[in-house]
């Protein structure tokens, strides 16, 4: 701005001093040419008066103009104090005063060749003072050419005038200059600050600052500038407004995103990565502006990358990692071409519970199908017999049947326990909400188990740290179902002997009961996998049985179905305890 005014103001100034000199020179010469004329004119109507009167009083009467060089002192009054005067016969020699350098001149000339007055110009004395000499005939009374009177006068006037002209301009230039300044400084200010005024507003919008606005009122044209400033606040604050909530918007959807997105630069630097990478890769430090490199140790991710770098074409592949734990990642490469290189967004999908549940889904067919295959292989053996002949030794009839039967029943329960885990998982399983004694229920669950007990010498106690009763709510049947399925285990893997105990715990918020035995114990390693589908421990005590493996999987999701949680610790021969927390209402 401050550059601006200096320009401003020179520009003015010197628009100003050009005009004023323009009109003071042009004053100049007038006044110069004016004085010259008027004094030049002067100068030749007295010439041609003193001509006329040597001719009617002095020459009137003679034949030669020695008479008026002897007779014009008497006339001297005549002449102004710069004139002289110089008289030249009519052959044009200088007769008075007696100098032979001022012998002729052009004005002579020019009477001699006829004409009625002739004028030198300004021309250059031997003084060197500037003159004009006018010459004019001479006649007597009969009109007879007798010679030439010159009169000759010093310009001191004229370089006086021209002297003072100057002194004028240089005054006037001094006095136009100041004159200027103010003027020109002032408009410059009325000019400059609303200017100031939108440069201010306007660096605030650079800075995103949309408050500032113009609301100045000094000229139309400056108006319609802050106007129009205004407005561009106005847009650019509406624009600005709806890029940070499209940011604010997407960064969002980012931070929720269970993908994680990565987007690398031209330069293969870490431009942008979402929280879920930091959780995908085990990231705990920001790798902002890092090499992708830093990003994992895996191979397989740092090669894909790095293909489509090279072959700048998008890739799809899955991979395994195996650090901080071991992942399975569906990774997708995309190249985005930018003006300052080929940008990549690289997404990580964790399909590892993906690939546990189809894992878990193929072993569920093969196991079901292994346990199917158990009972209706029997039940068609067996049945191929009777029909071989078998039918018509009673005994041998009976003894079949007995174990077609047992087989059938095997298959109707492992059909029901899978019904059952598969409306578990769904959340398919209807619940009727009533208020249940805890207590009364696990009593319920000992008589029913009590002869299996009873078989094997084992003791089962109830215990409870609450002096009345526990009650809480829920569907009584998945509960009892839940006591049946955790006391039913504890028996059949508890050795003779043994104690089955179960306690009731009562909080403020919900309602845990421990089902604990002596029994055999689940080794460390496959404590993680007991609720698995089909899952067996000990196999061969869990079939001889009759269990299916299905019913801890049931017990899971049942407790899950209530809103509770299930967990288990047991040391390998000395028992198992299992925890089921339930809250006191749905």
């Amino acid at each position: 701005m401050r550059k601006f005014t200096n320009q401003f103001l020179a520009l003015f100034i010197g628009l100003f001093l050009l005009l004023s000199m323009g009109v003071v020179f042009y004053t100049n010469h007038v006044v110069r040419t004016t004085t010259t004329d008027s004094i030049l004119r002067d100068v030749e109507k007295r010439a041609t008066n003193i001509a006329s009167l040597l001719d009617e009083w002095i020459l009137q009467n003679t034949g030669n103009v020695q008479t008026a060089i002897e007779d014009f002192p008497s006339m001297s009054f005549l002449l102004d104090k710069k004139d002289s005067i110089a008289f030249f016969s009519k052959e044009g020699a200088q007769l008075y005063p007696s100098n032979a350098e001022m012998s002729s001149g052009k004005e002579i000339l020019n009477v001699l060749e006829g004409e009625s007055i002739g004028v030198s110009g300004i021309v250059t004395g031997q003084a060197g003072k500037r003159e004009y000499r006018v010459a004019v005939p001479l006649y007597n009374g009969k009109g007879e050419f007798l010679g030439i009177a010159r009169l000759t006068h010093q310009l001191d006037e004229l370089d006086s005038l021209e002297s003072q002209l100057t002194q004028s301009v240089f005054v006037f230039s001094f006095v136009s200059i100041v004159l200027a300044s103010f003027i020109a400084l002032h408009l410059t200010n009325r000019v400059s600050r609303p200017l100031k005024q939108i440069e201010t507003v306007i660096n605030r919008i650079s800075e995103g600052d949309y408050s500032e606005y113009y609301m100045g009122v000094d000229y139309p044209e400056i108006m319609e500038l802050g106007n129009t400033v205004n407005k561009l606040a106005d847009s650019l604050e509406e624009k600005n407004n709806t890029i940070l909530q499209s940011n604010d918007r997407l960064s969002a959807l980012l931070d929720r995103l269970i993908i994680g997105v990565v987007l690398l630069d031209s330069e293969r630097r870490i431009e942008m990565m979402n929280p879920a990478v930091y959780q995908i890769l085990g990231i705990d430090e920001n790798l902002l502006a890092h090499s992708f490199l830093e990003m994992s140790k895996s191979y397989g991710l740092v090669q894909i990358i790095q293909e489509t770098y090279q072959q700048k074409t998008n890739k799809n592949e899955e991979i395994h990692i195996y650090h901080p734990k071991e992942r399975i990642l569906d990774v997708n490469t995309m190249i985005i071409p930018d003006i300052r290189g080929n940008q990549m967004i690289v997404l990580l999908y964790d399909i590892t519970e993906i690939r546990r549940l189809e894992k878990v889904r193929t072993d569920f067919v093969t196991n079901a199908s292994h346990e199917l295959r158990t009972p209706v292989t029997a039940l068609k053996g067996f049945s191929e017999v009777l029909l071989d002949g078998a039918l018509d030794n009673p005994q041998l009839l009976r003894q079949f049947l007995e174990i077609m039967y047992k087989e059938s029943r095997r298959l109707e329960i492992l059909v029901n326990d899978i019904l059952d885990l598969s409306r578990a998982e769904q959340r398919q399983v209807p619940m009727k909400i009533e208020k249940i004694i805890l207590n009364d229920a696990v009593k319920a669950c000992f008589q029913v188990i009590k002869p299996q007990a009873d078989e094997k010498g084992l003791k089962l106690r109830l215990l409870s740290n609450h002096p009345t009763p526990v009650v809480l709510e829920g569907d009584q049947s998945r509960l009892e179902q839940v006591l049946n399925n955790l006391i039913y285990n504890a028996v059949n893997y508890t050795d003779k002997g043994g104690k089955i105990s179960v306690l009731l715990e009562e909080t403020n918020e919900e309602v845990i009961f421990h089902v604990a035995d002596t029994g055999i114990g689940i080794p460390e390693e496959n404590l993680g996998r007991i609720f698995e589908r089909f899952y067996r421990v000990d196999k061969g005590r869990s079939r001889n049985s009759g269990g299916t493996g299905l019913g801890l999987s049931i017990v899971r999701y049942l407790v899950q179905n209530m809103n509770g949680s299930i967990s288990v610790k047991s040391t390998l021969g000395l028992g198992s305890t299992f925890t089921v927390r339930l809250p006191k209402s749905l």
